[in-house]
């Protein structure tokens, strides 16, 4: 059963960002069901249930998502997900990965380069190895013949997977120069919105998402006297939240209502 603290008591709005309450799965093993949701919190006092989500034009599953959400009854905010190119390079935080390793890779060319030079010196000299006297002996520094043709193999394989390995490193400079993709489509500043535009209708705010983004919004709600109720699942709460200690707030662990809201995959 679910925690008594969860108990609807004054004129409540349920929003939920369904990219971030689906992502949860990763770490639960469980997904949240919108159907079991959205039954679970069909109350009078539940004055709307609005869900986020974004849109992949063109997936079918995606765009019959939105059209089944809605014939459900939640009232649906979308967008369409955008894909844009990220150069990792340009991200503060892979810089100093992306240059460290460039330096490596300029390093690893180096030292191929010097020791691919050297295996060719060494070639030139094999070739030109000189015999001498030695008490009216003509000695050679090789042990015979197949020997020396041993050596030579060796050191063409050698140099040629040095020279193959400059390729590679060649490619992955490359690859990393090229711009990734990235999923975009956050609902921070639309939840914030209509947070803020439907203050007059609520007393209390469900909201489904451990996003540190609605922080700010908790905490100016808090402080026009609205109780804000921030339903998360564990690994996927913003340390942020820690600092609240109002009790007009209340962090309610999802696993709490697993027996309630747990997608049966037939």
């Amino acid at each position: 059963m679910a925690d008594n603290k969860l108990k609807i008591k004054k004129r409540t709005l349920l929003i939920i960002d369904w990219a971030n309450v689906y992502g949860w799965s990763k770490t639960t093993n469980w997904i949240v069901c919108p159907k079991k949701l959205y039954h679970f919190f069909n109350r009078p006092k539940i004055v709307d249930k609005i869900l986020y989500h974004g849109v992949e034009i063109g997936q079918n599953k995606s765009e019959q998502f939105k059209l089944d959400m809605e014939n459900l009854g939640f009232s649906v905010v979308s967008k369409e997900v955008k894909w844009p190119p990220v150069l990792l390079s340009q991200q503060n935080h892979f810089k100093k990965i992306v240059k460290d390793l460039f330096n490596l890779l300029d390093k690893i060319k180096k030292t191929n380069s010097s020791i691919s030079n050297k295996l060719y010196d060494l070639t030139k000299k094999i070739e030109h190895l000189q015999s001498y006297q030695n008490k009216n002996l003509e000695i050679l520094d090789i042990s015979n013949e197949d020997e020396l043709k041993e050596i030579y193999t060796y050191i063409e394989e050698v140099d040629l997977e040095l020279k193959n390995l400059n390729i590679d490193v060649n490619d992955l400079r490359y690859n990393l120069n090229k711009p990734v993709h990235r999923r975009k489509c956050d609902f921070d500043v639309e939840i914030t919105r209509d947070a803020i535009n439907k203050a007059d209708e609520y007393d209390t705010l469900l909201l489904f998402s451990g996003d540190g983004d609605y922080y700010a919004l908790t905490e100016d709600l808090i402080k026009k006297g609205k109780k804000v109720i921030l339903v998360f699942a564990k690994g996927h709460k913003g340390k942020e939240y820690d600092n609240i200690k109002s009790s007009l707030f209340l962090a309610y662990p999802v696993n709490l209502l697993k027996d309630q809201l747990k997608l049966i995959k037939k």
